[in-house]
């Protein structure tokens, strides 16, 4: 029998910004991750959160603050490229 192995990921946000149209506003986050990789997030409720908030990941669970959130599909970046489409692609 396989034993299912614990994934643990944990990282900080680092910048926010509310984008969209005036009626529908929204919430984009890069956050830096432990292992020194980027990403660019959306919480899919439309959390907002704050430079400094930790966000962690055990199995399949993202928590901010031991709070569950659920976040939209992300890719991970290297730095360079997490600023240049927080600035310019959103």
């Amino acid at each position: 029998m396989k034993s299912k192995k614990v994934v643990f990921i944990e990282g900080d946000i680092i910048f926010s910004r509310v984008s969209g149209e005036t009626g529908s506003p929204f919430c984009i986050h890069i956050i830096r991750f432990k292992n020194g990789k980027y990403a660019i997030i959306r919480a899919a409720s439309g959390i907002c959160f704050k430079p400094g908030d930790i966000l962690q990941r055990t199995d399949n669970e993202w928590l901010c603050d031991y709070r569950k959130i659920r976040l939209l599909p992300f890719e991970y970046l290297n730095e360079e490229e997490s600023r240049r489409q927080f600035i310019e692609c959103y």
